[in-house]
C-alpha cells in the first residue's frame, strides 16, 4: 500500500488514518526521550530556564484512529508539545519560583491537507494561540525547509539545542548530507531518524538506478558492490546482516554525529519489513539516555549488528498486539532480564581482551569508546566486569589508586581499569 493511500488526512471530509502498533512504539520513545532530555539538562536545580527547538520534518496531520477507530491517538507534534508541558509541571512541583522550558516548534509536511488538519488539531488541543509565535507549520519538503529552520534556530536567543524528528516513510527523503549540515551548523543538535533498511536491502542490486538511489543519500560508497553477487550466492541470509553493518557504518560517518544507537522495529504480519529508528547525537550522555529508553520498549534482539546484540521491537512478539495472553501464555517473557544477562555474558569475555589491548582506561572512557558497538548500558557493563574482576583477569582502582574495587556494581565512571599483573589463563587465551 502506498503511503498516500495509508496515511491520508482530509479536514473537510473528516478523514484521518489508523495507527499501527509499531508506530505507537516510536511515539512512546519520542515522548519518553523528550521528558528525559529536559530532566537531564535541568538536573541542576539552579538552572532557571532552558531553550529547546523541536523540528518534526514529516509531521502528518497530527491525529490517528486507534483501537479499531474507537479512540484517537495523537501524532508526534502533539506528543512533543505535551511532553514538554508535562515535564515542566513535574520539575516545578513544590517550587516557589517556576523554572521554564522555552521552545520553538517547527512542524513540516509536503502536503497542504496534512498541514491544514494539523492546524485544526493544534487548535482543538489548546495550542492554537501559539501558532506563528513559537509553533510554526511549514508546507514544504524537509530538505527545502531546512536552511530557513536552521536560521530561525540560530536566531533563537535562548539556545540552539535542537531535536529533529525525521520519520520518513522509506529511506530516500533525507540525504545524510542534510543531517551532517544540522550537526555542523547547530550546537547540541540530535536527530531521531526512521530508516527503512529492509526495503533498501530487498532491492539492493548492481543496477545503475539502485546505486543512484544510495548515492542520492550519500551511502553508495559503503556498499561492496563488486562482492554483492557473491555474497548473495554463498551467504544466503547472512549477506543481509553484513550489509546492515556496512550501512550502519556509513550512516554514522556521513551524518557527522559521534554517537548512534539503532532500535529496529518490526511491524506485525506474516512478512513484515523491519526498519531502524536511529538516534544520532554528539553527546555520549544523550546516547546513554536513549539506550535506557530502548531497553524499556525492546522485546526482541538480533545479532545482525554487533556481538553484544541489537535491541528492537517486534509487533508479532507484543502480547498486547497478538493477544497471546488469552491463550494461556501469561506475561510477556522477561526480555530485559534474559537479554541483559546474555549481553553481560558476551561482554564478560570480550571486554577483558580489549582492556588488555588498551592496558589503562577509565570506565567512563571505555563506555564512550564502545557506545556505538553495543546496546549495553552502564549497569550491564558494570555487571559484565564483575566476573573478570573476581577471577583476577582485571583490576579496578579509583582515580587516585587508593581503593581497589571488589565488585562490578561499585565501579564508578572515573575508576581506572587495568589488566591484572597475574592474569588468568582465561584472560590471556
Amino acid at each position: 500500500m502506498a503511503k498516500d493511500e495509508k496515511y491520508k488526512w482530509d479536514l473537510s471530509a473528516g478523514i484521518y488514518p489508523h495507527i499501527d502498533p509499531h508506530s505507537k512504539i516510536k511515539h512512546q520513545i519520542i515522548h519518553d526521550y523528550i521528558r528525559s532530555y529536559i530532566t537531564v539538562v535541568m538536573s541542576n536545580q539552579l538552572i532557571p530556564r532552558i531553550g529547546i527547538n523541536i523540528v518534526d520534518g514529516f509531521c502528518g496531520g497530527g491525529v490517528y484512529k486507534d483501537d479499531y477507530g474507537r479512540r484517537d491517538h495523537y501524532g508526534s507534534p502533539i506528543i512533543a508539545l505535551e511532553a514538554v508541558q508535562e515535564t515542566v509541571a513535574e520539575i516545578n512541583i513544590q517550587r516557589n519560583i517556576p523554572r521554564e522550558v522555552l521552545t520553538q516548534n517547527f512542524f513540516i509536511d509536503i502536503k497542504k491537507e496534512n498541514i491544514d488538519y494539523l492546524k485544526a488539531v493544534l487548535t482543538t488541543k489548546g495550542f492554537g494561540h501559539r501558532l506563528e509565535k513559537n509553533i510554526f507549520t511549514l508546507r514544504s519538503r524537509f530538505t527545502d525547509a531546512l536552511p530557513s529552520v536552521i536560521k530561525k534556530i540560530q536566531d533563537f536567543k535562548f539556545s540552539e539545542r535542537s531535536l529533529f524528528l525525521l520519520d520518513q516513510y522509506a529511506y530516500k527523503d533525507v540525504p545524510f548530507s542534510s543531517i551532517r549540515t544540522i550537526f555542523q551548523r547547530l550546537a547540541n543538535a540530535e536527530v531521531l531518524l526512521t530508516f527503512n533498511v529492509d526495503s533498501l536491502i530487498d532491492y539492493l542490486s548492481e543496477r545503475d538506478e539502485n546505486r543512484k538511489a544510495l548515492q542520492n543519500i550519500d551511502l553508495e560508497k559503503y556498499i561492496p558492490w563488486e562482492k554483492l553477487r557473491s555474497f548473495k550466492a554463498t551467504m544466503r541470509h547472512e549477506w543481509q546482516h553484513l550489509i546492515q553493518r556496512f550501512l550502519a557504518e556509513g550512516i554514522l560517518k556521513e551524518s557527522g554525529a559521534e554517537f548512534m544507537t539503532v532500535f529496529f522495529i518490526t511491524p506485525g504480519g506474516h512478512n513484515p519489513r523491519s526498519y531502524w529508528f536511529i538516534h544520532l547525537a554528539k553527546s555520549y550522555r544523550a546516547n546513554a539516555v536513549m539506550k535506557q529508553i530502548h531497553w524499556k520498549y525492546g522485546n526482541n534482539f538480533s545479532h545482525s549488528m554487533t556481538p553484544a546484540l541489537f535491541v528492537g521491537y517486534d509487533a508479532n512478539k507484543d502480547i498486547q498486539v497478538t493477544d497471546q495472553h488469552a491463550f494461556g501464555f501469561g506475561e510477556e517473557h522477561n526480555f530485559c532480564g534474559v537479554t541483559g544477562k546474555r549481553i553481560e555474558a558476551e561482554l564478560s569475555e570480550l571486554l577483558p581482551r580489549k582492556i588488555y589491548d588498551q592496558s589503562h582506561v577509565s570506565f567512563g572512557q571505555m563506555m564512550i569508546d564502545m557506545a556505538n558497538n553495543t546496546m549495553a548500558d552502564e549497569s550491564i557493563v558494570r555487571q559484565s566486569l564483575h566476573g573478570p574482576l573476581v577471577s583476577g583477569a582485571i583490576d579496578v582502582y579509583d582515580k587516585d589508586s587508593r581503593t581497589k574495587r571488589r565488585k562490578g556494581s561499585s565501579i564508578k565512571s572515573s575508576d581506572i581499569i587495568i589488566p591484572s599483573p597475574q592474569r588468568t589463563m582465561f584472560f590471556t587465551s
